[in-house]
């Protein structure tokens, strides 16, 4: 992939890793607390969870707009492969066995983990894209013919 190619698919990339965390903070999860058993309250554990995916994908931001300065083949691959695991592990936040969500599905933090998987889907398949046309120099060799 040559390089204005490569730079456009980073920046994309990085529009979906800021809409990631852009969803998390507008949407968020719920904002009524749960009765503790000392008479205290705290936030439902879908907050958190998207507390947490509002500043995980700023590490996605961060891999994709340096992936931009790679020149060689591995460092392209290298940045991919962290895109990808950012994009991962902020998926993994809403499912049960990250932080989780509320347990009534009728619940707003539900349709916000929604648009985040899907976000994050979108991000691995650019996350893909980058891996398997990480080499810079395949634009300049010639092409096979039949």
């Amino acid at each position: 992939m040559n390089k204005t190619a490569w730079s456009i698919v980073c920046v994309i990339g990085a529009v979906v890793m800021a809409a990631i965390a852009i969803v998390s903070a507008v949407m968020g999860g719920c904002d009524t607390m749960v009765e503790l058993a000392n008479g205290n309250s705290a936030p439902m554990k879908c907050h958190w969870t998207f507390v947490a995916d509002t500043f995980i994908p700023i590490i996605g931001v961060a891999i994709a707009l340096m992936a931009i300065t790679c020149k060689d083949q591995s460092g392209r691959r290298a940045a991919a492969v962290g895109y990808i695991v950012t994009a991962i592990v902020a998926a993994c936040m809403p499912a049960s066995f990250g932080i989780g969500l509320c347990a009534m599905p009728e619940m707003h933090c539900h349709s916000t983990a929604t648009i985040v998987w899907v976000l994050c889907a979108i991000a691995v398949v650019i996350g893909i894209v980058q891996v398997v046309k990480s080499n810079p120099a395949a634009a300049d060799l010639p092409k096979r013919t039949i």
